[in-house]
């Protein structure tokens, strides 16, 4: 477990970029979308995700508490409308219902903000990782293992299309990373949204709360620096055909 814990939930450059591969006052909707409220779309298939306990595709089943119903609607309006609402609470939201939020904006062809809840989610991921007790890694609990292995499956597997779309426009990209960077700059309340699980001191809370805001800002730099070299790679792969449509 503890190579399990060492290894996921990494913000390094992802793999999808080379090879198609998988390695956000109160808030609220990014505003680098700005637009009148979404129509309805022809919806293509959804992307293809097995989470156990929380989420599969096949079916369309959803199971993360609060908003697990609302969550599977067929309309774009009304799944917007849920964004908008889940935004104003993102500091009660756990990571599987922000992963969750994404891939259903994905594949009702809201991209840009599948995009922004997709690294939402990621933070709040690591952070849960980061601020569990490393004393008690041994005894780490069967439901805290299982929430880290199921954060890591969906990176995985919601990243190789969430991603492949976002290195559209790296620019777009930079911007969404930036705002997600940006609607964290504190924790939220940890021990109500992982009751469960033996966490650090809260006094260490903020501190790792930067490291992983840290990490993001890295995202960002390589992002930045390399995006010439991900054009070429992308072209390389013919990833733009596959995620830019």
């Amino acid at each position: 477990m503890k190579k399990l814990v060492l290894l996921v939930f990494s913000f390094a450059l992802p793999m999808i970029l080379v090879n198609g591969c998988a390695p956000g006052p109160a808030p609220v909707i990014p505003t680098f979308t700005a637009e009148p409220a979404p129509t309805q779309r022809t919806s293509a298939p959804p992307i293809p995700i097995l989470v156990p306990l929380f989420y599969s595709s096949d079916g369309l089943q959803i199971s993360v508490g609060n908003y697990s119903q609302q969550l599977g609607t067929s309309d774009l309006q009304e799944l917007t409308a849920l964004a908008q609402e889940m935004a104003g609470k993102k500091d009660t939201l756990t990571p599987e219902q922000m992963f969750v939020l994404a891939i259903r904006l994905y594949d009702l062809g809201d991209k840009d903000n599948s995009v922004y809840w997709f690294y939402e989610a990621q933070f709040r991921a690591k952070l849960f990782l980061k601020t569990l007790d490393a004393d008690h890694f041994a005894g780490l609990s069967e439901l805290s293992a299982g929430l880290l292995a199921s954060y890591d499956a969906f990176t995985g597997l919601a990243g190789k299309h969430i991603n492949g779309y976002a290195g559209c426009d790296v620019d777009s990209w930079v911007k969404i990373v930036q705002t997600v960077k940006d609607n964290n700059a504190k924790p939220p309340e940890l021990d109500k949204l992982f009751p469960d699980a033996v966490l650090v001191e809260r006094s260490r809370w903020q501190g790792i709360n930067d490291e992983v805001a840290v990490g993001l800002g890295g995202l960002i730099d390589e992002l930045s620096r390399t995006k010439e070299s991900i054009r070429q790679q992308r072209e390389a792969n013919n990833l733009d055909a596959l995620y830019c449509k």
